[in-house]
């Protein structure tokens, strides 16, 4: 069953609060268990004592009874009824019956006891009488000549006014300690959870004051052993959050850098278009100015797509099987103007079963672009690109070929890095971002990304992506 109260909620109470809850409810309902067990005893005590009196008195009228002419005869001694007074104002009753002989003294409307005793033998019960309760005791007293037949039975009864008031009396002196404990630890309680709660409100306070941009940890020494997993959770927390700002910091600083260049080209080439008088600079300042407005809008794009793909900005997409055959055609369909234009040989080779992997559609569709747009970007007029499809045993594999100037072995781990570029490639249009892109969508993904050189030492780069099953 659900606890707002515990789990959070607008009902939540704080952590304060339930601690001493907790300490309280417990502590009240052993307290209200022992009071309970406390009047039990109290009762079975109070019952005793007043069947003590009550057996004095009936030994005294006893011993008043005597034989005369034959005849018994009983008479209530004053000392009987002094040894019932309780001062409560309780009613008391007596009756004397003997064998054969029936009623010898006290109240007829009484009833008679009609068990069996043994000589001396005594019994107590409750009963009512006129509507009132009364604990009664019978007792069988031998009478000289000590037959079975001298033997009468004598009633002595009271009502139960002072019963009772000796038995709260005995409860109130038992209980009321306990209920003074349990006043001293509801009030020094609230300065105990105090005390308890001082390291949480430390650590609160600490990160309370923690500064986004510090990456200063919280001391896990000082906090309590029962407190030392949160805390590690804090500064892993604090760690992950450091770590994100400094990388959004650089991303921000490079990404203004990588734009500030064409944002420039672009005004030197409008203000020479706006400037020029003749038809044929303008048109050249015109196109010039569109490339950079490309060039913009590419890097751009790259860029939100690295930042959503590294940092999950964007709301997360569910997978599904993805058949790359028809992604690569849609990207080759899209960049075949492209590859036209530096007159590069653009193909497709796919198996006759086309391998289907585990993804998203439109970041899978990222990743081929970014690896097709490399390879004819980097390799000269009159190249070729290939993008090739493959099953294997363990999954599905995807290769772009270009018969562009490669990679060197030693700068194959760095070009992953963002805005990291080659030294001989600084004079070509681009941001350094593509390779980067394709390995965050590959890692969430569960593909690996790996660039070797094309088999038989021809020159140029090989791009392989090798994918999970999507069983």
């Amino acid at each position: 069953m659900r606890r707002p109260w515990l789990r959070g909620g607008p009902k939540t109470l704080s952590l304060k609060a339930q601690l001493y809850i907790w300490l309280l409810v417990p502590m009240l309902a052993l307290i209200a268990a022992s009071s309970w067990l406390a009047y039990a005893s109290a009762l079975e005590m109070a019952h005793t004592v007043f069947d003590r009196m009550l057996l004095g008195s009936a030994r005294m009228i006893g011993e008043s009874i005597g034989s005369e002419d034959g005849q018994l005869r009983a008479e209530l001694p004053p000392a009987a009824l002094e040894n019932l007074q309780t001062g409560q104002s309780d009613r008391v009753y007596y009756r004397v019956d003997a064998p054969g002989e029936g009623l010898l003294a006290g109240a007829s409307a009484f009833p008679r006891y009609e068990g069996a005793l043994a000589t001396e033998e005594w019994r107590s019960f409750d009963t009512h009488f006129h509507g009132e309760p009364l604990r009664v005791l019978a007792f069988a007293q031998p009478v000289y000549p000590f037959s079975p037949s001298s033997t009468v039975i004598i009633q002595v009864a009271t009502t139960q006014q002072g019963q009772s008031a000796l038995a709260w009396h005995i409860w109130l002196r038992s209980v009321w300690p306990q209920a003074m404990l349990l006043l001293a630890v509801a009030a020094l309680g609230w300065f105990w959870v105090r005390i308890a709660l001082a390291p949480v409100t430390r650590i609160s306070a600490e990160v309370r004051q923690h500064r986004l941009e510090s990456s200063e940890l919280i001391a896990v020494d000082h906090a309590p052993p029962e407190l030392r997993p949160l805390v590690r959770a804090i500064n892993d927390y604090i760690a992950r959050i450091s770590q994100f700002v400094s990388e959004r910091s650089r991303f921000i600083s490079n990404a203004a850098h990588q734009l500030k260049t064409p944002i420039t080209v672009l005004n030197t080439q409008l203000t020479v278009g706006l400037r020029s008088g003749e038809s044929e600079q303008k048109q050249r300042a015109l196109l010039g100015g569109y490339q950079s407005v490309q060039h913009c809008s590419r890097l751009i794009h790259q860029l939100l797509t690295l930042s959503s793909t590294e940092h999950a900005l964007a709301p997360p997409m569910a997978p599904s099987p993805v058949r790359l055959v028809d992604l690569a055609r849609e990207v080759l369909v899209d960049l075949a103007e492209l590859a036209h234009h530096k007159g590069i040989d653009l193909g497709l080779v796919a198996g006759d079963v086309a391998p289907s992997v585990q993804g998203v559609p439109l970041l899978l569709r990222e990743l081929i672009a970014n690896l097709v747009d490399n390879a004819i970007r980097y390799t000269p007029e009159g190249g070729t690109v290939t993008v090739s499809l493959h099953n294997d045993e363990g999954g599905a594999r995807l290769e772009v070929e270009d018969s562009g100037p490669g990679i060197p072995a030693h700068e194959r781990e760095r070009v992953f890095e963002r805005f990291y570029r080659l030294a001989e490639t600084s004079g070509q249009q681009g941001s350094g971002l593509g390779l980067s892109i394709v390995r965050e969508i590959a890692m969430s993904c569960g593909a690996q990304v790996q660039l070797r050189d094309r088999p038989g030492g021809i020159d140029g780069l090989l791009v392989r992506v090798a994918f999970a099953s999507s069983h």
